[in-house]
């Protein structure tokens, strides 16, 4: 590692001062920071370990709640720090993430809840410094680069943590005499007090007052990002004729979230006709159908996830998360996940045209459960040509595919999900 120098460590004093950066210094920041964009579930943890150990407040000893809340807003937050760097959008720019909003929600129900949140931004954004400054460090050698990349992350990493709690005081008073009182407040955060209020304390209620109810069973729909608020109008309106249900929508970070209200669930046709009226380009999540309030919570979750998954794999149109729910919980954690593929699979992971073409079969194999007919008609291939393929992967894997069947099933799919091939036809 490259020691800190004396102006490395003096960037924080001097953050805020007018930063010049070179475009090769700006190019590198920005290629650094997008290295560490699949390691972002890793140093999130990591941020969450060391702001807790010194600011136990963050989490409200035996609820578990609370520290998925405190876990989930640092991903949030750390996750939006390092695309900001590697997109190169200003700090300024960016709102609270959902993760963050939540965290807050939970704490505005705290009279020091405030001061506590303050300080766990302060006490991340230095740990997540801490990491990032190491990192360029490690793959920086020109002084001058270095001190530019350092002082230009460390300006944009500052303005947005007071981005981010200029934001968050000027909630607190109203988001404070909203959860004692429930008065009026705007339809999105009538829907972020559905999603993460407390359920015994008007989170129902809070959907009510938006003509939906949260009895009903939901279908949850997540859109791609730069839609604008007409389209997303009109979809819902399209969206309500079509499943002749409710509709709420509220924009999460940069997506939109739209959920349909319905009367029981709904049958394949009416998902067909659901499928069938979203004209939006880009990847679209739509979650399984699922009841009452904790069911409003699970399909946000869901149509996040199944989005996030098609995201991953390039794909654009509907994913339903029903497709994907294994695949999302495996590439929860991508750098875990690689690593369980590159573990399982060794040289099956090479991308060329021959060990692709064992993997396909792989798939397929054990899609129809491990029968070469199934996979043979799957891969319009004869039969024993699948035999061979099956061989030459056990003797390549050095073990028989039945010994750790689940493992090597799942390795294929974050292989599929993460590692897009190289290889052309």
């Amino acid at each position: 590692m490259r020691p800190a120098t004396h102006e490395t460590r003096a960037l924080a004093a001097t953050a805020h001062d007018a930063v010049r950066i070179s475009p090769g210094s700006a190019a590198r920041l920005a290629a650094l920071a997008t290295d560490l964009l699949p390691r972002v579930e890793t140093i999130a943890a990591e941020v969450t370990r060391r702001a807790v150990l010194h600011e136990p407040e963050l989490v409200v000893p035996g609820d578990p709640a609370s520290a998925e809340a405190v876990a989930h807003s640092t991903l949030s937050n750390v996750g939006a720090i390092f695309s900001m760097l590697a997109y190169g959008v200003p700090g300024s720019a960016i709102e609270p993430p959902a993760g963050a909003i939540e965290l807050f929600e939970q704490l505005a129900d705290r009279d020091d809840g405030l001061t506590v949140v303050l300080r766990g931004y302060r006490l991340g954004i230095a740990e997540a410094w801490q990491i990032w400054a190491r990192h360029v460090r490690d793959h920086v050698d020109d002084t001058q680069e270095l001190y530019e990349i350092l002082a230009a992350s460390t300006s944009h990493m500052l303005t947005y943590v007071d981005r981010m709690s200029q934001e968050l005081v000027g909630q607190w008073n109203e988001t404070r005499r909203r959860r004692r009182h429930g008065l009026d407040v705007s339809p999105d955060e009538l829907v972020r007090l559905a999603l993460f209020g407390d359920p015994g304390a008007g989170a129902a209620d809070a959907l009510a007052r938006l003509d939906y109810d949260a009895a009903a069973t939901h279908v949850a729909l997540a859109l791609p990002p730069g839609l604008d608020d007409a389209h997303v109008v009109q979809l819902a309106s399209r969206l309500r004729t079509v499943a002749r249900a409710a509709s709420v929508a509220t924009r999460r970070d940069a997506a939109w979230l739209l959920w349909l209200g319905l009367d029981e669930p709904p049958s394949e046709r009416l998902r067909g006709a659901i499928t069938d009226a979203v004209d939006v380009d880009g990847a679209v999540g739509l979650s399984e159908p699922a009841a009452g309030l904790d069911g409003f919570r699970t399909t946000y979750r869901e149509a996040l996830d199944a989005q996030r998954v098609a995201v991953l794999r390039g794909a654009t149109g509907i994913t339903r998360h029903r497709d994907v729910a294994l695949l999302a919980v495996l590439v929860a954690d991508q750098e875990r996940a690689r690593a369980l593929a590159r573990s399982e699979l060794g040289p099956l992971a090479v991308e060329d045209e021959v060990t692709c073409r064992l993997r396909e079969t792989l798939r397929a194999y054990l899609a129809c459960g491990e029968s070469h007919v199934g996979a043979a008609e799957r891969l319009f291939v004869h039969q024993k040509t699948v035999a061979y393929r099956i061989r030459q992967a056990e003797q390549i894997l050095g073990r028989k595919i039945a010994e750790r069947r689940t493992e090597l099933e799942a390795a294929l799919l974050v292989h599929e999900a993460l590692e897009p091939s190289s290889v052309t036809d």
